[in-house]
């Protein structure tokens, strides 16, 4: 399940980056720039938090084999 998410939350944060690369972004729509980088730094650590929790749980696995 932590793996899937892992890659859920990379799709996500490649189509918003993709969204802010877009120079005109800030200027023209500066409520979807901030958005979109609420979004990201939110998948980010999400993105972190799970890659912590897997090493912690593949660590588990490791010890009791």
């Amino acid at each position: 399940m932590l793996p899937k998410r892992i890659e859920e939350l990379d799709a996500q944060m490649a189509a918003d980056a993709v969204k802010l690369a877009k120079p005109d972004l800030y200027m023209r729509d500066n409520a979807t720039f901030a958005k979109l980088t609420k979004a990201m730094d939110a998948a980010r650590a999400e993105k972190e938090a799970a890659e912590l929790r897997w090493l912690e749980l593949a660590e588990m696995v490791e010890g009791t084999s």
